[in-house]
């Protein structure tokens, strides 16, 4: 149960800190894309394993 508890709680961490990453770097002059794509498939999976 509170392990559980930790694992949706990290999860949901992981998810802000990337979607973070991703609107600072869409926010840049010159875009990393490389970068900003793979935040973003961090938060895709992320969401898988969260629900």
């Amino acid at each position: 149960m509170l392990t559980s508890l930790l694992l949706q709680i990290a999860w949901v961490i992981i998810i802000a800190r990337s979607g973070y990453m991703v609107i600072n770097m869409l926010n840049k002059r010159n875009k990393p894309w490389f970068d900003i794509l793979f935040y973003l498939s961090v938060v895709i999976v992320s969401l898988g394993f969260l629900f």
